[in-house]
């Protein structure tokens, strides 16, 4: 296992114009979380497995770092542990303190003075420990396919700003996607990512990616994206090859049976997104 923080890995992604796959394995999930350390070291991709912050709830920070780092014991690929999502400073000190190698802090509901202070402090704790930092700007909302609301979408300015203001190592900005449960999604706006990527230093970061087509993935990482964070998709079709594979596989009732199933069909939605962002045999750029 070569752990090392997200910053490290998505300066190199970004030096060499590939994105990096960050998939949320659900707060500890076993089989979600071994999906997604098999897929990557099978395709040899780097990968940023992470945790959002209310899905620790259930099985704790301790226990999420622990698992991850048992499943990777025995990997070669460049792997960063991170926090998605941390809303408070306690939070992120308990990601930490679990051995998270990145953290976010999300402070892009606040006004843009806290949302700079706030960020500031956290990384003036963290980065002396070798802890990478990710901030928002634009808040990226979440909705529903029946709801019909979307996170408005960031400037150009607003990024420039903001990054003139605070050295985070990570910037996730709203471009046109919202976090939620979509069949598709189809509003990124390629054009509005490379003028910021252009206009600012640390790599960005691409949320809300439920229901975009793999194609717009492929595109919003050649615009400009770095870190291409998947939650929701993941999740979701684990629950349902569970159900599927609970009725139609010979498991003797066995849940194991149904879980390892359940995960080897994850693993191939897996290595479709780790082809989409172009992390496939990228693992060799970090040895």
């Amino acid at each position: 296992m070569k752990l090392v923080n997200a910053k490290y890995i998505c300066d190199i992604a970004a030096a060499k114009g590939f994105g990096v796959p960050a998939l949320n394995n659900n707060g500890g999930n076993y089989d979600i979380g071994r999906a997604i350390i098999e897929s990557a070291q099978e395709l040899q991709s780097p990968l940023i497995i992470q945790c959002y912050e209310p899905n620790l709830e259930y099985c704790g920070y301790d226990y999420a770092g622990m698992l991850i780092k048992f499943l990777a014991a025995d990997t070669t690929i460049p792997m960063a542990i991170a926090l998605d999502h941390g809303k408070t400073p306690e939070s992120v000190f308990r990601a930490v303190k679990a051995g998270f190698t990145h953290v976010m802090i999300d402070y892009a509901d606040k006004p843009l003075a806290k949302n700079v202070r706030g960020t500031q402090e956290i990384i003036d704790i963290v980065r002396p420990l070798g802890v990478s930092v990710e901030a928002e700007i634009g808040h990226i909302i979440i909705s529903s396919d029946k709801s019909g609301a979307r996170a408005p979408k960031v400037s150009v300015e607003e990024a420039v700003e903001f990054t003139s203001q605070v050295d985070v190592d990570l910037l996730a900005v709203a471009v046109g996607s919202t976090h939620g449960i979509f069949k598709k999604q189809s509003g990124l706006d390629f054009k509005l990512v490379s003028k910021i990527h252009a206009a600012v230093k640390p790599p960005l970061v691409q949320h809300g990616t439920c229901g975009i087509s793999m194609s717009d993935i492929s595109k919003v990482v050649k615009a400009g994206m770095t870190k291409i964070n998947f939650g929701e998709g993941l999740r979701m079709n684990y629950i349902q090859y569970f159900n599927e594979l609970s009725k139609t596989l010979d498991h003797g009732h066995h849940a194991w049976r149904i879980a390892r199933a359940a995960k080897d069909r994850l693993k191939q939605d897996i290595k479709e997104i780790i082809r989409a962002v172009g992390s496939e045999g990228k693992a060799k750029f970090f040895k």
